[in-house]
């Protein structure tokens, strides 16, 4: 039972009642019960009483801490996955059952962020090797695996879908489908991390009109050309006008959340983004405030590595680090203000360089104009 610990340093609500269904490069599938913690070995059916599971339940209950991200034990990180779920209304503490589901079983993606890599995005399989060559093409599943079929999904009350590009797998529907037939959908929220691309077809519409509510986080890293380069080949037109045609659904209940993970190439780009959000995207479709942040880039590829805001020319660090200050309304902004020009390094020219001759682009047209005179 949840009340046995819930009161330890080392307790999370999603020991006893959160599920991720993950799968690797090699389209195996991994599990562990939310975002932030290590994954399992590659497992060959997925059970909420995996014996990898109920080591970390084991372990927490005699206060040892598993291997969750250090974010997720700082307590002064707005995103703090594990402060945040000790106050969210999903738990309860009706014992070991899970209230909270996340799949991101398919890595099928449309677009080559700069922040991603083959290992979690299809679209990079072509490329991705020029910066990386240990690095193999990602496998994606031929069918769907249907992980969950066989758990008992009954208490279920969110269900949360990453990629790749959720809205492209079809077992993020099929899914739903199941729900549906066992009369479950009603009690569940969806949320869905998306790059903006993908707008549902009217039977996924019908789907999410069943459910209590939708809330769509929306990955754009900026506006503009700004966007176009950093999330190549999405067009920002499109995805803008895809953005607000949400806004105007009269169902279901659509709840928006805008974000950017801010390194060299767009942090000089915020304030536009940030305005943008400000006058265009106020509310969902039934009036509820929709939200923004932002967070530093992780050195999870090799855009990633390249730049990092560390590597901001000690001649910006100024300029950045007022441009900053000056966004204090924007949460996560201050956060970014811990790695600003602490190491400074020029390769970041050197991966534009190789990303605009692979792609046909040009950084220096596209990105803000505090880095051209690096060019």
């Amino acid at each position: 039972m949840l009340d046995n610990y819930n009161n330890s340093d080392s307790f999370c609500p999603y020991y006893n009642q959160g599920l991720l269904i993950d799968s690797n490069s090699m389209g195996q599938t991994r599990i562990a019960m939310c975002c932030f913690q290590a994954r399992s070995e590659p497992v060959s059916e997925v059970r909420f009483d995996h014996p990898h599971l109920e080591s970390i339940r084991t372990q927490s209950m005699h206060g040892v801490p598993d291997q969750c991200a250090p974010s997720c034990r700082d307590s002064d990180y707005f995103l703090n996955e594990r402060l945040r779920a000790r106050e969210h209304q999903c738990w309860d503490n009706s014992g070991q059952r899970i209230k909270k589901l996340h799949l991101k079983q398919g890595l099928i993606c449309n677009l080559e962020c700069i922040s991603c890599s083959s290992e979690l995005s299809s679209a990079w399989n072509t490329h991705y090797h020029h910066f990386d060559p240990t690095v193999n093409p990602l496998i994606l599943n031929k069918t769907t695996k249907q992980s969950w079929k066989h758990l008992d999904l009954s208490a279920v009350t969110e269900l949360h879908f990453d990629g790749g590009e959720p809205l492209l797998n079809r077992e993020n529907v099929t899914i739903l489908e199941e729900l549906d037939q066992q009369g479950l959908l009603s009690q569940v929220s969806l949320t869905y991390n998306t790059n903006g691309t993908i707008i549902p077809d009217q039977h996924l519409l019908d789907l999410w009109t069943k459910t209590r509510w939708v809330r769509l986080y929306f990955s754009l890293d900026g506006i503009g050309s700004v966007f176009e380069y950093t999330r190549h080949p999405a067009k920002w037109s499109q995805v803008e006008s895809n953005i607000l045609a949400f806004t105007k659904l009269k169902e279901p209940c659509i709840l928006l959340e805008v974000n950017a993970v801010v390194g060299i190439h767009n942090v000089f780009n915020l304030k536009d983004f940030y305005n943008w959000w400000v006058n265009c995207l106020p509310t969902g479709n039934q009036g509820d405030p929709s939200q923004i942040f932002v967070r530093r880039i992780e050195p999870t590829s090799a855009g990633g590595k390249a730049l990092s805001l560390k590597h901001l020319p000690l001649s910006l660090k100024t300029a950045a680090e007022d441009y900053i200050n000056d966004l204090v309304d924007l949460p996560g902004s201050l956060d970014l203000l811990k790695d600003i020009a602490t190491g400074p390094d020029l390769g970041w020219l050197e991966f534009f360089d190789k990303l605009d001759t692979i792609r046909g682009t040009n950084w220096k047209q596209s990105l803000p104009a505090q880095l051209k005179k690096y060019a």
